[in-house]
């Protein structure tokens, strides 16, 4: 029978199985960095179309007219980003708002993104611009896991010309994503 031993057990040396945790864990983190994507998403501009639209406010044919208040001209200019968004992850990816900057030589002014639940109403005053954007994208826009959404997005300059435009210094549609960060592009 053997002898029982009430005292301390025998110090081990646990270098090795400290060396092995460590081997362990730097193998998991490494397969969860090559195996990750570095960018949620893949943003790629195909091509930007561009409508000048000149609109006349005049008094209407046998209409009532206003003494004192004169024609009313409005030019805007509406330009169409065609993108298409790649998702690099294993989960849904989700279009928050786009933001669009134009820099002038007289300054920087701010574009107004129409959203795709106003675009069929935009189409209906401008039938021109129908062709240009047949698929746009916007706010909540949905990209399935490992899938390209290929859309357009209607950016509003109001009071530009097309020669405005042709004469900017710089411009960019700044995509911003729900739960990941924004990616900016530049548009020629």
């Amino acid at each position: 029978m053997p002898d029982l031993n009430l005292g301390p057990a025998p110090e081990r040396n646990r270098t090795p199985a400290i060396l092995i945790s460590v081997a362990v864990l730097a193998a998991i983190a490494g397969a969860i960095y090559y195996f990750s994507p570095r960018t949620p998403s893949q943003v790629k501009l195909e091509k930007v179309d561009l409508f000048a639209a000149h609109t006349e406010t005049k008094a209407a044919h046998g209409g009532v007219h206003v003494l004192g208040t004169p024609a009313y001209t409005e030019d805007n200019l509406y330009v169409v980003a065609h993108v298409s968004i790649t998702n690099n992850l294993r989960q849904p990816l989700f279009l928050g708002a786009p933001d669009a900057t134009l820099t002038t030589p007289d300054g920087i002014l701010a574009a107004t993104v129409v959203s795709p639940a106003d675009a069929a109403r935009l189409e209906q005053s401008f039938p021109e611009l129908t062709p240009l954007a047949p698929n746009p994208v916007g706010s909540e826009s949905e990209i399935a896991p490992r899938a390209t959404l290929t859309g357009s997005i209607i950016l509003l300059f109001p009071t530009l010309k097309q020669s405005d435009w042709q004469t900017k210094k710089s411009a960019n549609l700044t995509l911003n994503f729900v739960h990941f960060g924004p990616q900016t592009i530049d548009l020629p």
